[in-house]
């Protein structure tokens, strides 16, 4: 199964989103969870997760590009997927982004039709792929959104924004989870009064993720993988608290959200109560 992370505007936390929600799940689901991305630009997905890791002859034979040489000689097999993937945790693995020196090259119509059938074939490897895209209304993006399975996008507590991405309905007939990250529990712009306002955001379709300077700090840090998973079971008196349990709580919504695809969506959401 493939989900893409994608937002209407940038700076609304999607690839750091995608780091804590992907950690999270495959440490609370033991799911083989696979995260790559489809920007020309790099490090927002691999330093915070992996942080420095030296010269750039490290991703000579691992990452997209390399996927790419294998699929241009043949046709691309399990072994040469996992040969250039990086294993970060137990169920976790990342496939880095280009160091590709040409925009132009790298964003070629060839090269997305290639992108797209490896995307399809890493998909046969792991549980779960999930693909940060560019955000706003970029071309590749919606047409990677359109093959992927489901679509979690990246909202914030903004009604300007919210109005705009609503009226516009870029996404349609998708399958969509609305993620509000950094959310503010005070503002009264609440995911409950939000849902009442866009009726297209119901408690089966959506999450929060709250406000966490600390999550803020481990991405500066490229600490993220660490400050995950050593406190995401901490106790109600643990300073992260709020934040650890919302996570979950996302993870549990989207796992059930991505359980229920084809089936009857008005059925009640797994929560930690009646799990």
């Amino acid at each position: 199964m493939k989900i893409a992370f994608w937002s209407p505007l940038h700076g609304t936390g999607t690839t750091s989103s995608m780091l804590a929600v992907a950690i999270a799940y495959a440490e609370l689901e033991n799911k083989k969870v696979l995260l790559t991305q489809t920007h020309y630009n790099l490090n927002n997905l691999e330093q915070p997760l992996i942080g420095d890791v030296g010269e750039e002859d490290f991703f000579r034979d691992i990452g997209i590009d390399a996927v790419l040489r294998h699929f241009k000689s043949g046709n691309i097999t399990k072994d040469q997927i996992s040969d250039c993937t990086i294993q970060v945790g137990r169920a976790l693995y990342l496939l880095a982004g280009t160091r590709n020196s040409s925009r132009e090259g790298y964003e070629s119509s060839m090269v997305k039709g290639m992108l797209s059938h490896i995307f399809r074939e890493v998909e046969k490897y792991y549980d779960i792929v999930f693909i940060d895209t560019n955000s706003g209304e970029n071309e590749y993006s919606l047409s990677v959104s359109e093959e992927c399975d489901a679509v979690v996008i990246l909202l914030d507590q903004n009604l300007y924004m919210l109005d705009s991405f609503f009226e516009n309905d870029i996404l349609k007939n998708k399958n969509i989870f609305y993620l509000f990250a950094d959310y503010d529990s005070e503002s009264k712009y609440s995911l409950k009064n939000l849902s009442h306002k866009y009726k297209k955001i119901n408690k089966y379709n959506s999450a929060c993720i709250m406000h966490s300077a600390q999550f803020s700090d481990a991405i500066s840090d490229k600490k993220v993988f660490k400050f995950i998973t050593d406190d995401l079971d901490c106790d109600r008196f643990h300073t992260g608290f709020t934040f650890f349990s919302s996570l979950k709580d996302t993870v549990l919504h989207l796992k059930d959200f991505i359980d229920r695809q084809g089936t009857d969506n008005t059925a009640a959401p797994v929560t930690e109560e009646n799990r």
